[in-house]
């Protein structure tokens, strides 16, 4: 339910800057267009952090089974960061990739 609403919010937010409708198969294309082409379920309850780093300072907060929205490649040191959304202020940031379990990308859920 909270996925869907922050795609709906998210879609909105793209057409209101855009300017332009986009209707048919290319409505996933505001998510992938932001930089969050995955979802994904969270393991466990983590912070999320401003910077890909374990000193960053903490900007959002995910608690275990709640679904979110980043991006499918990995960012800092090794690549085991994802920028994703918080789920809390909907603020983003950057979340260890243990913490984190692929579930598809958007075009699959359809968002």
């Amino acid at each position: 339910m909270r996925l869907k609403r922050f795609a709906v919010a998210l879609a909105a937010a793209a057409v209101a800057a855009g300017g332009t409708v986009v209707t048919g198969a290319a409505l996933a294309a505001p998510a992938e267009a932001a930089g969050l082409g995955c979802v994904f379920l969270v393991r466990h309850s983590a912070p999320v952090k401003a910077k890909p780093s374990r000193k960053g300072r903490a900007v959002d907060r995910l608690r275990r089974g709640d679904r979110t929205l980043g991006s499918c490649q990995g960012y800092g040191g090794g690549e085991k960061w994802h920028k994703i959304v918080g789920t809390r202020d909907l603020e983003r940031g950057y979340v260890r990739q243990k913490h984190l379990k692929r579930l598809g990308t958007t075009r699959e859920y359809g968002l």
